[in-house]
């Protein structure tokens, strides 16, 4: 793996040196301790994930008033499914993306901006979880995150034209990402460039500069199965606000409601038997503070609602057949993993400490708790650079007796250890 990154970063270094392009190489090998079915008993089993993912970027301005950029990802990944009972055909499977790829045309210089292609769109200022989020995707080919953060490090955005206007304090911003599908003959080519974009969304959204504060609304309006006899309109809304208070502390909020949304359901934890379910009116929401306690060493906290877990008798159904799941070994759908990696409850509080020993060396630790049960998860990490190399290692553990879901989570503890080359 070591010898495949060098070549990775060589074969990435002449291309970045030929257009002057910046790139990024990153390999991460991640042990993980989990329980799986041996026959009739449950034993504790070792396994290790290995990836590697190159970044290629660049951004050039054709004129005063336009500019392009565009970053392309690929990715070798020794256990894409991250279930140690699945491995890829190969020894190692690949896949990239075009993550981004956009041109930005100063129309009014100032006043007015449209901006075309594929864009990644991210109005939430929240870091645990991102209620404002409304188009986002998971992490690139879900690759392990040494961060505990709800935006990933890479992530593929949406093809799309997206206007923005500004009149003194106030942002007025207007995305439509059209649908865009096509065969699977034409996918087995395409995947390799993008995802497919089966509604048709329009999202709005202002902005208005009070004070200390920044204040948004949006509005996303998608529409599933265009053009068809089955096509249907959903909204979801939501408001956010950011304030700085003094200069060490910074305070966040933000709400959503969804029309209506869908999840997966238990129907018999006992059978595994699942039923698609749709909600309406789902609220999500988000109160979050950042307090600067130095100009080294930082504090977040944050609570979050999710609207689309479950609770009381739902919510223990739910646990149980996630419990039964590992037991069995069976491949039926992850229901506990639907809305994320512990996500599966409506309450959740998450606290963060950072700590920037030197200019080279910082270090992390955090918590994540679900309020409902009383079980969670923890990690410590320290990174450390120098020049265009980076090191991180990391560590994560669940804790939770049993009927809870830190007890049913797909791992016990997870070890990454991450090199990074910039160039």
């Amino acid at each position: 793996m070591k010898r495949l990154m060098l070549v990775t970063a060589a074969l990435l270094g002449m291309v970045s040196g030929t257009f002057g392009w910046n790139g990024t190489v990153v390999t991460d090998v991640t042990p993980t301790v989990a329980p799986v079915t041996a026959g009739p008993s449950q034993v504790e089993q070792m396994s290790a994930r290995s990836t590697i993912q190159g970044i290629l970027g660049e951004s050039a301005t054709l004129s005063q008033d336009l500019t392009l950029s565009g970053t392309g990802w690929m990715l070798l990944d020794s256990l894409p499914s991250n279930n140690p009972t699945q491995f890829p055909g190969g020894r190692l499977d690949f896949s990239s993306r075009l993550l981004q790829l956009e041109a930005k045309w100063q129309i009014i210089p100032g006043a007015l901006i449209l901006d075309l292609g594929k864009q990644i769109i991210h109005p939430s200022s929240g870091f645990f979880k991102t209620p404002l989020n409304l188009l986002s995707r998971g992490p690139a080919g879900n690759t392990p995150q040494q961060t505990p953060a709800a935006s990933p490090q890479w992530e593929e955005g949406w093809w799309g034209v997206k206007i923005v206007g500004f009149v003194g304090d106030w942002t007025l911003e207007d995305f439509l990402a059209p649908p865009l599908t096509w065969s699977d003959s034409a996918d087995a080519a395409l995947q390799y460039v993008s995802v497919q974009q089966g509604d048709l969304d329009n999202q709005v959204r202002v902005d208005w500069h009070l004070g200390a504060a920044d204040i948004q609304l949006l509005s996303l309006i998608s529409v599933t199965d265009p053009g068809t006899s089955s096509a249907s309109v959903h909204d979801q809304s939501g408001m956010g606000i950011d304030t700085n208070l003094g200069d060490h502390l910074t305070l966040r909020g933000e709400v959503t409601l969804a029309d209506s949304l869908n999840r997966l359901n238990v129907v018999d934890p006992n059978t595994q038997a699942t039923a698609n379910q749709s909600l309406s009116w789902v609220p999500r929401a988000l109160l979050g503070a950042t307090w600067s306690i130095n100009n080294d060493v930082s504090l977040v906290a944050e609570y979050y609602y999710n609207g689309l877990g479950f609770m009381g008798d739902e919510y223990t159904s739910a646990l149980q057949y996630a419990k039964n799941r590992i037991a069995t070994g069976s491949l039926s759908p992850d229901v506990a993993g639907q809305f994320g990696n512990f996500s599966l409850a409506r309450n959740y509080v998450f606290l963060r400490l950072t700590d920037n020993f030197t200019d080279q060396i910082s270090g992390q630790g955090w918590t994540e708790v679900n309020l409902q049960d009383a079980s969670g998860m923890y990690g410590l990490g320290l990174s450390a650079t120098y020049d265009k190399w980076g090191l991180s290692g990391s560590l994560a553990g669940t804790w939770g007796a049993d009927g809870t879901e830190g007890h049913v989570l797909p791992f016990m503890w997870q070890v990454d250890i991450e090199m990074q080359f910039y160039f």
